[in-house]
C-alpha cells in the first residue's frame, strides 16, 4: 500500500477555509480582497515588535549602566540591528524570486514568535550578550521578511495603477508600527516599573497576532527564478544594481529610498540625546518625542499614496526632501522651545513620508516581474548601508568630537540637503514637471489642442517666440519634455536651469541651419534617453526657404524628428466675456503640422 503525503500546517489551514469559501483561488474570493489588509497586519505587528524590542534593550542597559554610555548603547543597538539587512537581504531577495512568497512571509512569523519567547528570559537575567543576540536573530527576520512583503504587493492589488495606493499604505501603516513600538517601549517600561521580562511578553503576544494574520493572505504562485544564493553577496549586489541601471530612472529611485532610511535612522537615535540635552527630557521621554515624527510620517505616506493614485510623484518626492532638510536644520536650534519644537517635528515626518511612497513606488512599479525581489533587496541593502552609517555618525558626533546632538542634526541636514539636490538633478523633469503643475498651471485657464504624441520621439517646435509661461505650461502637461532653447553665449544661470529643469540650451551663431545640425547631433548622441527631445524653433521662415526642404531630408535619414507649428492664444481675465471674480487667463496652446 503506497504510503500517503502528509500535508503541512499551511496547506491544511488553507483547506480548511477553503471549506468556508475564504481561500478560493478565484480573485474574487475573502482573502484575495482583503489581501493587502492582511499583509498590511502581519507586517504592521512585525515593525510593532521590532521596535518595542530594540527600544527596551536601549531603556535596559541605560537603566543599568547610566545615561552617560547611552551614545555606545544606542551605536551597539544601532549596528546590531542592521548588520543583518547587509548580509541577508541579497539572499532574500533570491529566495522570494524562488518560493511562494505567503510561505515565506508565514515561516518567517513564526520564527518571530519563538524570538520573542526567548527574549522573555533574556531579560528575565539581563544578559548583555542573550540580549544583543536575540536582537540580531529578529533583525535577521526582519532583513528576510523585506523582500517577499514589498515585492507581493504587485501579485496582490488587482493592478498595477493601484501600486503606488497600496505601497502608500503600506508604509503609513509602517510608520505607525513605529509609532505604536515607540510608544510601547516608553509606556511599558514606565507601567511596569521597568519590569522588562513582562514587557517582552508583550512582545510575544504581538509577535502571535502578526503571525494568525500571516495566515489569511492568499497564496501566491512562486515565480521559480533560477538564480542561486550567491555567497559573494556584494557582486550580488552590484549585478543588481548594474541591472537597474539599464532601466532608465530606477537607479536613482532606489538611491533617492535609500537616503531617506539614513535620515529616519540617525534621527531616531539622535532625537534621545537631543531631548536629553536640549530639552530637559528623560531617555523614556525621548522616546516619546520621536512619536510626534512617526505620527507625521504616517501621515505623509498615506497622503503620499492618495495624490499617486494616478501618476507616481517624483517630483513631490524631490520637492519634500528639500523641505525635509530644511526643516531638520531649523530643529537643531529650537532647544527649549517646546511647541514650535513640536510642530517642526510633525513636519519632519510628514515631508518624510512625501518623500519615501513616490521612490518606493517607482522601484516596485518599473522592476520587472524576474527580477523584482532582488531589486528590492538590493534597495534594501542600500538602504541600511544608510542605517549602518547613521550610528556611526551618530558615535563621531557624540563619542569622539564630543557636540551636542542639536549640531549633529545641523551637519546632518546639511548632508541630506546636498543628497537631495544629487538626486533631484538626475529627475529634473519629474522635478519641473511638478513645480509647473503645482504653482503655475492653476493660475490659467489652459487647453491643449493636438499635443504631440509618441514617447521619446523628438520634435521640432516651431514659433517665433515662446516665453517662460508657455514653457511651464507645456511642462506641466507632460514630465518627459525636454525642450532644447538656442542661444548665441552663454549665461551665468543656463548650467542652474540645466541642473534643476527640463530645458537645455543648445549655443549656436547660426539660428537656422546650424542649430538644426546641432539638435540632431544632440539626439543621435544621447539616444538611450526617455525623454521626449523638443528643439525651439525661432525661425519660421527658413522652412519655406528651398535649402530648408534638402537639410531636412538629409538630417532625417540620421535622426527621425517631427516638424510641429505652436501657435499661442492669450485671453486676459478682462477680456473674457464671462469673467468673475478671480476668473483664471485663458492659454490656448494649438499644435499643428504645417503653418
Amino acid at each position: 500500500m503506497p504510503l500517503r503525503k502528509r500535508k503541512s500546517f499551511i496547506q491544511r489551514w488553507e483547506n480548511y477555509l477553503s471549506r468556508f469559501h475564504f481561500a478560493r483561488k478565484e480573485k474574487d474570493s475573502f482573502l484575495w480582497r482583503n489581501a493587502l489588509q492582511f499583509l498590511n497586519g502581519a507586517q504592521f505587528l512585525g515593525v510593532v515588535n521590532d521596535n518595542v524590542f530594540k527600544f527596551l534593550i536601549v531603556f535596559l542597559f541605560i537603566a543599568l549602566k547610566g545615561v552617560d554610555q547611552s551614545s555606545e548603547i544606542l551605536f551597539w543597538v544601532g549596528t546590531i540591528y542592521v548588520l543583518p539587512f547587509l548580509l541577508f537581504s541579497p539572499a532574500a531577495g533570491v529566495l522570494a524570486d524562488r518560493f511562494s512568497k505567503q510561505r515565506m512571509i508565514i515561516f518567517l512569523k513564526f520564527t518571530e514568535v519563538i524570538i520573542m519567547g526567548l527574549g522573555i528570559v533574556a531579560f528575565l537575567f539581563k544578559s548583555d550578550w542573550a540580549s544583543y543576540s536575540l536582537l540580531f536573530l529578529l533583525s535577521v527576520q526582519s532583513a528576510v521578511f523585506g523582500p517577499p512583503k514589498y515585492s507581493i504587493i504587485a501579485e496582490l492589488v488587482p493592478s498595477p495603477e493601484k501600486i503606488p495606493k497600496a505601497n502608500g499604505l503600506i508604509t503609513s501603516f509602517t510608520y505607525l508600527g513605529i509609532i505604536v513600538g515607540t510608544f510601547l517601549a516608553s509606556f511599558l517600561t514606565q507601567m511596569t516599573n521597568y519590569n522588562f521580562p513582562l514587557a517582552a511578553g508583550v512582545c510575544t503576544l504581538i509577535a502571535i497576532g502578526g503571525f494568525i494574520s500571516s495566515l489569511f493572505i492568499p497564496y501566491t504562485e512562486p515565480k521559480r527564478s533560477e538564480k542561486k544564493i550567491n555567497p559573494l553577496f556584494l557582486h550580488e549586489i552590484y549585478r543588481n544594481l548594474k541591472y537597474a541601471k539599464t532601466i532608465p530612472y530606477l537607479f536613482v529611485a532606489i538611491l533617492g529610498g535609500s537616503s531617506f532610511l539614513f535620515v529616519g535612522a540617525y534621527f531616531q537615535l539622535n532625537v534621545i540625546p537631543y531631548a536629553i540635552q536640549s530639552l530637559g527630557f528623560s531617555e523614556v521621554g525621548g522616546g516619546y518625542l520621536f512619536l510626534l515624527t512617526a505620527i507625521g510620517i504616517a501621515c505623509g505616506a498615506f497622503l503620499a499614496g492618495r495624490i499617486s493614485h494616478k501618476r507616481i510623484e517624483i517630483g513631490l518626492a524631490c520637492v519634500s526632501g528639500i523641505l525635509l532638510s530644511v526643516t531638520l536644520f531649523v530643529i537643531s536650534f529650537l532647544s527649549h522651545q517646546l511647541v514650535l519644537t513640536y510642530i517642526a517635528l510633525v513636519l519632519l515626518g510628514v515631508f518624510g513620508g512625501f518623500y519615501i511612497v513616490p521612490f518606493d513606488a517607482y522601484v516596485q512599479t518599473y522592476s520587472p516581474d524576474q527580477k523584482r525581489g532582488q531589486i528590492v533587496a538590493a534597495s534594501n541593502f542600500l538602504s541600511f548601508c544608510g542605517v549602518l552609517v547613521a550610528p556611526m555618525l551618530l558615535y563621531l558626533f557624540g563619542g569622539i568630537m564630543h557636540l551636542s546632538a542639536a549640531r549633529g542634526f545641523t551637519i546632518t541636514s546639511i548632508l541630506i540637503f546636498l543628497m537631495v539636490l544629487a538626486v533631484t538633478s538626475r529627475f529634473a523633469g519629474y522635478f519641473f514637471n511638478f513645480i509647473c503643475r503645482a504653482f503655475v498651471r492653476p493660475l490659467y485657464n489652459v487647453e491643449i489642442k493636438r499635443p504631440p504624441e509618441g514617447e521619446g520621439r523628438p520634435f521640432v517646435l516651431v514659433a517665433e517666440q515662446i516665453e517662460r509661461l508657455p514653457l511651464c505650461l507645456l511642462s506641466a502637461s507632460d514630465p518627459r519634455l525636454h525642450f532644447y532653447i538656442p542661444r548665441e553665449r552663454k549665461r551665468y544661470r543656463d548650467s542652474w536651469m540645466k541642473m534643476f529643469s527640463s530645458v537645455d540650451f543648445l549655443y549656436v551663431e547660426d539660428m537656422k541651419e546650424s542649430l538644426l545640425r546641432s539638435f540632431v547631433q544632440k539626439l543621435h548622441d544621447e539616444l538611450d534617453r526617455k525623454e521626449t527631445p523638443c528643439l525651439l524653433f525661432p525661425d519660421p521662415s527658413f522652412l519655406k526657404e528651398r535649402s530648408s526642404g534638402k537639410l531636412l531630408r538629409e538630417l532625417r535619414k540620421i535622426q527621425t524628428f517631427d516638424l510641429k507649428f505652436v501657435t499661442i492664444h492669450e485671453t486676459p481675465r478682462k477680456n473674457q466675456r464671462d469673467r468673475v471674480h478671480f476668473k483664471r487667463p485663458k492659454i490656448v496652446v494649438e499644435f499643428s503640422d504645417s503653418q
